[in-house]
């Protein structure tokens, strides 16, 4: 029975995606008679090997190309393409691809770097939005390679800080093609189940498995993890952007476990030292008691009705002894201070009673200026009526009236016969 051709490159389309080495495969050589994409966007050109005896046509179509990989296609590269065969019906056998690098390291740290930036500016790196670690974690989950010594490292070292842990181990493969969906599916799966606290760990290894960690799906399925993260990716000559993006980042699968163990390890050791400090905290108290203890008992003696007893009493004592040289030294004053008046007292009485007579003399003085009788020897008389009113004036006056006149020597007493005003 023959095969139709439509039968045939059928046929070979399903053997090479059932084969292991035709489907989904990488493979390397130079860019020749690259001319750009055409008008739908897909790109074409050979690919040929080192020795140029072995050439294969190649092409991606236009949804599959970004940025980058424009960056990288160009005549004459050296590139790496990840894809399948497949045997068209018009145009014969080609290399489909998905994805292309650079045969040398500086495609890829550009494309690392592009992607850095790209996640900086949705703020996958910010401080803001990494989760603080458990101070005492129950339960430890580890992602890691199922080969490797990342599984007992972490173990051991996480047992050495805490012996009571428990530790979960979801194993993904770290380089490879299907890498990069193993360690997603790993983390989610991880998540899922529950842990205080996940360790994503590669333990070393090659560039390739590193490059795993730089992928843009492993940095969101970090970002995106509900669990607090310890990214242990590589050594100190290594750096992922995991590392940048997971809640703590430690050089080694050991760092990282007694990272998310030394919170235990600190309270083990405080505890170990507790009865030291516990003992001397307690002598420092009792101390302390006692001072207090003999200080109230010093304030009590002090305050005690036979103290204060005491106390009045050596007071009244030392009063009783003074008193006598007291009195005299108060007597002694009083007699110095009487003699200094005594022997003061005359001068200031005689000039007390010489003033007093010249105020005399004075008042005297004024007096006699002011006296009646003075008056009346100078001529002039005092008039009043019978009621003994001083009369001074017409009004009020009227004949018949008596009217009583003094002079110097004596008295007339006279009735009015007219009044005449002035």
């Amino acid at each position: 029975m023959a095969y139709t051709v439509s039968e045939l490159v059928k046929n070979l389309n399903s053997a090479i995606r059932i084969s292991k080495t035709l489907y989904r495969i990488e493979i390397e050589g130079e860019i020749v008679g690259y001319n750009g994409p055409n008008k739908n966007g897909h790109i074409y050109f050979d690919l040929k090997d080192k020795t140029d005896a072995s050439v294969i046509k190649c092409m991606m179509f236009g949804s599959k190309c970004t940025r980058e990989f424009f960056d990288i296609i160009r005549e004459g590269a050296k590139v790496t393409l990840f894809g399948s065969l497949n045997y068209h019906e018009r145009f014969g056998l080609s290399f489909v691809f998905e994805r292309i690098s650079d045969g040398g390291e500086g495609a890829r740290k550009r494309a690392l770097e592009a992607l850095r930036r790209e996640l900086e500016e949705l703020g996958m790196f910010d401080e803001m939005y990494k989760k603080p670690l458990p101070r005492f974690p129950m339960t430890i989950g580890l992602i890691t390679a199922s080969s490797g010594a990342a599984i007992g490292d972490v173990v051991a070292s996480a047992r050495e800080y805490n012996p009571f842990v428990n530790i979960v181990v979801c194993t993904a493969l770290q380089e490879g093609e299907s890498a990069v969906s193993e360690v997603v599916s790993a983390i989610k799966r991880m998540d899922e189940y529950g842990p205080d606290v996940i360790i994503l760990s590669r333990g070393g290894g090659s560039k390739d498995s590193l490059w795993t960690f730089n992928d843009r799906e492993v940095a969101q399925a970090v970002f995106d993890c509900r669990t607090p993260i310890i990214s242990a990716i590589g050594h100190k000559r290594d750096e992922s952007i995991t590392d940048d993006i997971a809640d703590d980042h430690q050089i080694t699968p050991t760092a990282a476990a007694h990272k998310a163990t030394e919170g235990v390890r600190d309270l083990l050791s405080m505890l170990s030292a507790a009865p030291d400090e516990l003992t001397m905290l307690m002598k420092n108290r009792v101390s302390a008691e006692k001072k207090r203890l003999n200080a109230a008992s010093d304030a009590i003696r002090f305050n005690s009705p036979i103290s204060r007893l005491e106390r009045d009493k050596k007071e009244l004592e030392k009063f009783r002894s003074q008193l006598p040289s007291l009195m005299d030294q108060a007597v002694l004053s009083k007699k110095t201070a009487i003699e200094k008046y005594r022997l003061k007292l005359p001068p200031l009485m005689n000039a007390s009673l010489s003033g007093a007579s010249k105020r005399r003399d004075v008042y005297i003085s004024s007096l006699e200026g002011l006296s009646p009788l003075l008056r009346l020897k100078s001529g002039f008389s005092y008039v009043s009526d019978k009621n003994g009113k001083n009369i001074r004036s017409v009004q009020g006056i009227k004949p018949g009236d008596a009217l009583d006149i003094r002079v110097t020597d004596g008295r007339i007493n006279a009735t009015v016969n007219e009044t005449e005003e002035l």
